[in-house]
């Protein structure tokens, strides 16, 4: 399925069933975590764009991640900020350098 088609299907689910697409859009990588970038500042998707960036990270995009991650914490929801900092620390285990 193509990247734009799963981020629409992801925008518009319930957030019950959401995270069904997460996988999905996460394995397009690097665009995927420039896609969902935008998102970061939505309370409605913010947490669901962390996930996606952690797990693209977590399949091959750990240093991209980290950096949108790092620069988007003093942006996100404050509900979502925990969600960063967990998100950050398990991807730092895969590229310590950062």
């Amino acid at each position: 399925m193509q990247l734009s088609v799963l981020l629409e299907e992801a925008e518009t689910a319930s957030p019950m069933h959401r995270i069904e697409w997460r996988d999905r859009i996460a394995a397009h990588g690097a665009q995927a975590i420039e896609e969902v970038r935008p998102w970061l500042r939505s309370p409605a998707l913010a947490a669901f764009a962390v996930r996606v960036i952690e797990r693209a990270g977590v399949e091959g995009e750990p240093d991209l991640a980290i950096e949108v991650l790092k620069s988007a914490r003093s942006k996100v929801p404050a509900a979502v900020k925990g969600d960063v900092d967990w998100a950050l620390r398990r991807l730092r285990v895969l590229a310590p350098g950062s």
